[in-house]
C-alpha cells in the first residue's frame, strides 16, 4: 500500500478497491450506492524570498530532504489557511521576522510530484529579531546574488532567476 492510500471507505467502511475513474486508477468503494472515490490532492507549499538591503535571506536546512543545504523560508499551507498567511507564518516560524509580503514570483509544479510551490517576494524592514528555528533551520544568512550557495531543491534555480528578473524591474 502506497503512503497516501487508505484501506477502508471513510463513508461506509467497506474495503476499497482500485478502479479506473476519470482517466486514472483510484481507490474506490465497491458499493455503488456509496460511490466514494479517494482523490489524492496536491500539497501546497508557500515560499518567500526574504530581501533586506539588497540581499536574499537563506536558511541552512536542519531536516531532510536537503539537510545541510540552503533554501528559502517556506512550508506547507494548512487546510483552510490563506496562502499569503501561510507564507507570513512560515517566515515567522523559521526566522522570527515579521515581513511585508510582496509580489507573487511564480507557481511551480512538476509532473509526478504532488507539491505545488507558491513563491512570493518579501521584505524585512528590520532584522533585529532574526533568529533561526533550530528544529528546521540550523543557520540563517544573507547573500548577494553572486554569493548564493548550493540550494536544496530542483526549482530553486528557476526561483532565483525569477527573483533576479523581478529585481531588474524594481
Amino acid at each position: 500500500m502506497a503512503l497516501n492510500e487508505i484501506t477502508f471507505c471513510p463513508r461506509c467502511g467497506k474495503r476499497l478497491i482500485e478502479q479506473e475513474k476519470f482517466g486514472e486508477m483510484r481507490q474506490t468503494c465497491p458499493d455503488p450506492t456509496c460511490g466514494f472515490i479517494h482523490f489524492l490532492d496536491p500539497k501546497v507549499v508557500a515560499v518567500v524570498l526574504v530581501e533586506h538591503a539588497g540581499k536574499l535571506l537563506l536558511g541552512r536546512r536542519n531536516i531532510d530532504p536537503g539537510k545541510g543545504l540552503w533554501s528559502f523560508s517556506g512550508g506547507y499551507v494548512n487546510r483552510g489557511e490563506q496562502v499569503e498567511n501561510a507564507a507570513l507564518r512560515e517566515v515567522k516560524e523559521e526566522t522570527n521576522l515579521d515581513i511585508e509580503l510582496g509580489e507573487l514570483l511564480g507557481v511551480y509544479s512538476h509532473t509526478g510530484n504532488p507539491v505545488i510551490l507558491v513563491v512570493y517576494r518579501g521584505r524585512a524592514a528590520s532584522i533585529g529579531n532574526l533568529r533561526g528555528q533550530d528544529e528546521e533551520v540550523m543557520e540563517l544568512a544573507f547573500f548577494t546574488p553572486s554569493e548564493i550557495p548550493q540550494l536544496a531543491f530542483p526549482f530553486d534555480e528557476a526561483i532565483v532567476a525569477a527573483w533576479l528578473k523581478a529585481r531588474e524591474n524594481d
